[in-house]
């Protein structure tokens, strides 16, 4: 049971380097995934993102340690618990507010978590198989890590980390112009997920090599994909939180890494599925409501709504014309004045 406690504080540590990471952006020049040699000299300059990279590889680390040690099915439900914290953050720390719809994305979301935790047991309910997470924490061993093919991480990786850097160099582009309407940062959110969840899986084969004191870890494919999805991972995400809300891009990457980590590690490490209906159910439901939860963020802010000026005295007066203040949903204050004819 302490391992579940460490999964849980490793995503407090992961959505504290996040927000730092929403500080540091704060603080840079407009970042674009077009320009990624000015993106890495902003981000190395910046004293507040290299204390999120020291917080968000720790989190790395314990992730590697849950991830040898809990099955997949264990680990992600526990991983996704942490969007509360998140939440709180996003709230409590920048003020952002959510739209109805979006608070009805975050309930899909819990479901899902919840689906995810009955399937693994982690909630045990009268009249469902299975038991507590320790009863199956016992793993088979680090040998997929060592003798996986290597077709497999590559049909895993490589679909991974071109779509997304497709995205990020061809499909960045900036919301200018008086009526755009900024993005909420799904599709951020969605590319940032896949490449860190495709880390996520890589470092999991290099914890387990490493905790069992297995040589020849760098004939592997592990160590390299780290490196590559992860530095890809964390230049989109910070280019998202720049732009967009830390609780909307941050709960889409959750979401899509932790799913993309269940469904593609369980084809690389060959972890099995619950054999009971009533349990593969829930975790195929599971899987199939957080992917419905992303759909149903929206992918644009809403319009501002400017606020109409009060009657003021007839024509022919001196007083000057009232103020509209409008907010966007990245809190980006708008003033406009509106003159009289």
């Amino acid at each position: 049971m302490d391992v579940v406690v460490l999964a849980g504080a490793t995503m407090a540590v992961y959505f504290m380097s996040f927000a730092i990471f929403k500080i540091a952006s704060g603080r840079m020049q407009r970042l674009s995934g077009r320009r990624p040699f000015r993106l890495v000299g902003q981000v190395l300059g910046s004293r507040w993102w290299l204390l999120g990279l020291l917080m968000i590889l720790l989190g790395f680390a314990m992730e590697g340690a849950v991830l040898s040690t809990l099955p997949l099915g264990v680990a992600v439900p526990v991983f996704g618990s942490g969007l509360v914290f998140l939440l709180l953050i996003g709230i409590g720390w920048f003020g952002e507010r959510l739209s109805a719809r979006e608070w009805l994305a975050m309930t899909v979301t819990v479901t899902a978590l919840v689906a995810l935790a009955l399937s693994a047991g982690l909630l045990p309910v009268p009249g469902l198989p299975g038991g507590p997470p320790g009863d199956s924490v016992r793993l088979a061993g680090p040998a997929w890590a060592v003798a996986v093919p290597l077709w497999k991480p590559a049909v895993v990786a490589v679909p991974s980390v071109l779509l997304p850097i497709w995205m990020l160099g061809s499909r960045d582009h900036g919301v200018d112009g008086r009526h755009a309407r900024p993005l909420t940062g799904v599709a951020y959110g969605i590319g940032a997920g896949v490449l860190l969840g495709t880390a996520e899986l890589s470092g999991m084969g290099t914890a387990w090599m490493m905790r069992s004191h297995r040589s020849g870890l760098f004939a592997t494919p592990h160590p390299y994909v780290v490196l590559l999805a992860g530095a890809l991972g964390l230049g989109l995400l910070q280019v998202a939180l720049q732009r967009c809300r830390l609780s909307i891009v941050v709960t889409v990457v959750t979401i899509t890494a932790k799913a993309h980590l269940l469904l593609a590690g369980t084809l690389l490490s060959g972890q099995p599925w619950p054999r009971d209906g009533i349990l593969l159910a829930l975790r195929i439901g599971g899987l199939l409501l957080a992917a419905l939860a992303v759909l149903t963020f929206p992918h644009h802010e809403q319009r501002p709504r400017a606020v109409l000026p009060a009657p003021g005295p007839g024509p022919g007066s001196s007083a000057a014309p009232p103020e509209v203040v409008a907010y966007t949903g990245n809190h980006r204050r708008v003033e406009e004045r509106m003159s009289t004819t």
